[in-house]
């Protein structure tokens, strides 16, 4: 059998690879700030979701395959640290798949495949590295036409994808520019942002700390509506509204559990103690349960200690919150972990496990309560009531996300966090990466830059071209999404052109590529990207085609790599 014959067997067997070029097409769309949201809806429960990012569309969908289901994965562990970049880390999955499976047809090895793929990468990401922004630069046209007020400057810190010698204290960076400079479309989300920014400054932190940031989604009231508060802001009931009520105006004590507040619940790591059996020859002649004998002794717990806000990280038990309810105790289940520990500090809460571990010293002081807004739905009868937590010296900022349309409302909240987390590292990175396509068309440069020099083995100058043809095709995608051009066709024509007149020597001018009028030039040299999130959604993209490569080679071979026998291998 001729070489060519077991490339196209090879390259037909490989449907993971195939798999996850389709899923990533239908997420092109995604791409940019100019989104189309896609509708999601449940043939079962009829329920709809309106997504606008690659981690909610593969959140929502059911997962057939197993290559889906860790294309899913990857996706979600890089949105939960990270907020942002989905994306392109799922459009690169896609590009990285057809260059394998382009290679494979080509008869490539999967080592040479490997090696010459993850070298192309790293071309590109050294050239990002050397044509990144310091954010001193990016905030300094705007400081030398006004005056920056004091509480929104910063000292930053270089992160670890630079050298030493990038190493250097930014100072006086204007923070309201950087951010329109990564809003990335969500304007009206990054004003928030930056309003929780501001507010924080005031309570003498020097940064945008995200651990002490929360979002309180509203369905109701338009967009215009959304707002930022300090404390901590949440819904309660109508019942629990009236306990708010009571308790308004007074310095409040506090407890604070973790874990769910149920009589089954046990901690993380313990372990039941199996066949035990009690026996007793004293009968029960009280009837009462062991959840309602539970109830009973945490109530009196609570009261015995004057508790009037009790915050509860899991869920607790519906018999305890209607016990408390009559006795103005305030319940709040579902508190983030990091929430509690912040009224630790500012109240001298201690952070308990169970509810009878609780003794005096446990028990925090000087909490304020108020009623912020009562949210009425069905014929103007009151549902919920939005309430403000707040104690001395607390630094937590809640922003209330409000939508007249209730699907919309994930999709508002992922865009402020999105703002949020690349404000965060924005700082914490030290440093930009060029927006508007500008870096992707360094990689271009660069990958030709390195075909036209001497290399060792010649399958990696085609597989560079490969790649270089996918970051093509990553701004074509790009410019299409933008309303720039018809088709891609016509994108690609045009980056062909400005990397022509730039190997005439002229300079990379990302305002030719995009053709602004007047008015759109300087927000399109204003954009930029996170360098982190960048370069983590490139490797991750890599390292998850790389590794669906290798799993099913060795499925259709039986062969591990390091046995090094693919091409003795003819299929039958």
């Amino acid at each position: 059998m001729s070489r060519a014959s077991v490339a196209s067997i090879g390259q037909r067997r490989h449907i993971a690879l195939q798999q996850l070029e389709a899923i990533a097409t239908t997420t092109h769309s995604f791409l940019g700030p100019h989104k189309r949201q896609k509708f999601i809806q449940d043939e079962d429960g009829g329920n709809v979701a309106l997504v606008s990012s690659s981690a909610r569309l593969l959140e929502n969908v059911e997962m057939d395959s197993s290559v889906a289901q860790l294309l899913n994965e990857t996706v979600q562990a890089h949105q939960k640290i990270l907020r942002s970049g989905t994306n392109t880390l799922v459009f690169l999955t896609g590009i990285w798949s057809r260059v394998a499976l382009d290679c494979l047809h080509r008869g490539f090895s999967v080592s040479h495949i490997k090696n010459a793929t993850t070298k192309g990468l790293e071309v590109c990401l050294e050239a990002c590295r050397s044509s990144a922004v310091c954010l001193e630069e990016v905030s300094s046209k705007k400081d030398s036409e006004e005056k920056i007020p004091q509480n929104i400057r910063l000292t930053l810190k270089h992160s670890r994808h630079f050298t030493s010698n990038d190493h250097q204290t930014v100072k006086s960076a204007d923070v309201s520019h950087v951010a329109h400079g990564i809003s990335h479309g969500c304007q009206d989300s990054m004003n928030l942002v930056l309003e929780a920014y501001k507010l924080q400054s005031g309570c003498n932190t020097s940064a945008l700390d995200i651990q002490k940031l929360v979002t309180c989604p509203v369905s109701g009231p338009s967009e215009k509506h959304s707002r930022v508060l300090h404390g901590y802001v949440v819904l309660v009931s109508e019942e629990q509204s009236l306990v708010v009520q009571h308790l308004q105006e007074q310095t409040l004590k506090m407890a604070l559990v973790t874990g769910d507040l149920s009589e089954k619940y046990r901690h993380v790591g313990y372990n039941m103690p199996a066949h035990i059996t009690h026996v007793t020859d004293c009968p029960d002649v009280t009837c009462v349960s062991r959840e309602e004998h539970w109830t009973e002794t945490a109530f009196k717990t609570l009261r015995n200690l004057s508790v009037d806000v009790l915050l509860v990280s899991g869920v607790v038990s519906v018999k305890l919150k209607d016990r408390c309810i009559p006795y103005n105790i305030l319940v709040v289940e579902g508190v983030r972990t990091d929430i509690l520990k912040d009224f630790s500090t500012s109240t001298g809460a201690m952070l308990m496990s169970y509810i009878t571990q609780l003794t005096e010293r446990c028990v925090g002081r000087g909490v304020k309560i108020r009623r912020w807004r009562e949210f009425s739905r069905n014929g103007g009868r009151n549902e919920s009531t939005a309430i403000s937590i707040t104690a001395a010296g607390t630094s937590l900022v809640t922003a209330v996300i409000t939508s007249s349309i209730r699907a919309e409302l994930q999709s508002l909240e992922d865009r402020f966090w999105s703002c949020a987390h690349r404000l965060h590292q924005a700082f914490t990175d030290g440093k930009l990466l060029r927006g508007a396509a500008a870096t992707e068309l360094v990689c271009i440069q660069q990958l030709y830059k390195s075909t036209r020099s001497g290399m060792e083995n010649p399958y990696e100058k085609v597989v560079m071209q490969m790649m270089a043809d996918g970051w093509m095709d990553y701004i074509s995608t790009l410019m299409l999404n933008c309303g720039k051009v018809s088709c891609k066709a016509e994108a690609r024509t045009s980056v062909t052109r400005l990397l022509r007149h730039c190997e005439d020597g002229g300079p990379v001018c990302v305002k030719a590529l995009w053709a602004p009028t007047e008015a759109e030039t300087d927000s399109v040299t204003s954009v930029y990207d996170n360098v982190t999130v960048k370069f983590e959604a490139w490797r991750r993209a890599l390292d998850l085609v790389l590794l669906v490569l290798q799993s099913d080679t060795e499925i259709i071979t039986g062969v591990s790599e390091g046995e090094n026998v693919y091409k003795e291998f003819v299929f039958l």
